[in-house]
């Protein structure tokens, strides 16, 4: 995640920036908007034939559920990827992988979630990180939403709880989401 980070943190105001396109020309987007923090911007999905918009953890939380509902075998490699983006590794290494998945249903493909979150989880980092106005109480930040990723990859809940919970931005995901799972 880092060499990522720096492209991002040096962006100027405004500017907008094409950070990965599917082989289904989906592209997923940034624009630097200074909105929460300095390097704050805006993740953008552009959709062949359809205008630019800005999806949320919410969006994305949806599609995980639907894929694990889905294609359960196949959604354990895309979360154990999650996991591996959390750490710091680039999505680059698993689109080959996650491309070959089929998930009968879907909002995105599983490569875009993974850049998506990527992207979501930079952006943690950046507006609530130790330079930001605002501090999190999770160390790093981007633990806020890998937590709900991860409650989502448990199945162990409702996902009206899970969308709840993530909607009300009043407290994070359980804390025993803080440690990755075994998705074996």
């Amino acid at each position: 995640m880092s060499l990522l980070s720096k492209e991002l943190r040096v962006l100027n105001e405004g500017e907008h920036k094409s950070i990965y396109e599917s082989t289904k020309n989906v592209k997923v987007t940034v624009t630097q908007t200074g909105k929460f923090s300095e390097h704050d911007y805006a993740v953008g999905l552009i959709i062949p034939e359809h205008p630019e918009f800005y999806p949320t953890h919410i969006r994305l939380m949806i599609d995980l559920y639907i894929k694990r509902e889905s294609n359960p075998k196949g959604a354990k490699k895309l979360f154990k990827a999650l996991e591996e983006v959390y750490n710091g590794k680039d999505p680059k290494f698993y689109v080959e992988e996650l491309t070959a998945i089929n998930f009968p249903m879907q909002l995105d493909e599983a490569e875009v979630n993974l850049y998506i979150a990527q992207l979501l989880m930079i952006e943690q980092d950046f507006n609530f990180g130790p330079d930001a106005p605002k501090q999190s109480k999770l160390d790093p930040p981007r633990e806020y939403l890998m937590r709900f990723i991860r409650w989502v990859a448990a199945a162990d809940t409702q996902i009206d709880r899970i969308i709840f919970a993530a909607a009300g931005r009043k407290y994070p995901a359980p804390k025993k989401y803080s440690t990755p799972i075994a998705y074996e």
